[in-house]
């Protein structure tokens, strides 16, 4: 079963079927990830402490293809910086080994 993060708007976007007050992304598939890759790698500092370098280009081409609510990625402009976050973290989410689901790998 697919995981989908969803994000309560608490001021509705407007989209030319009325108001949308949710945003719903959907975990990215085996094969999206082997094309678009990671959204961030982890580096090191000199003093050996890792730390993470997101990827925006990638961290917006998932927000694209994972998309469920709204249909059109461009409503989401209408948002503002805290939105951007919002969603941003929401996709990293699906990368980071504290957001697994629960569910046994079978690899």
């Amino acid at each position: 079963m697919s995981e989908a993060k969803t994000i309560n708007l608490k001021k509705p976007l407007q989209s030319p079927e009325g108001e949308v007050k949710r945003i719903v992304l959907r975990e990215p598939t085996f094969d999206e990830y082997l094309v678009h890759g990671d959204p961030y790698t982890i580096a090191a500092s000199a003093g050996g402490s890792p730390f993470m370098v997101e990827n925006a280009e990638v961290i917006a081409t998932y927000i694209k293809v994972c998309l469920v609510e709204p249909k059109d990625p461009a409503i989401l402009s209408q948002g503002k910086a805290k939105l951007g976050k919002e969603v941003k973290e929401a996709v990293l989410a699906f990368f980071r080994p504290d957001a697994e689901t629960g569910e046994a790998s079978a690899t």
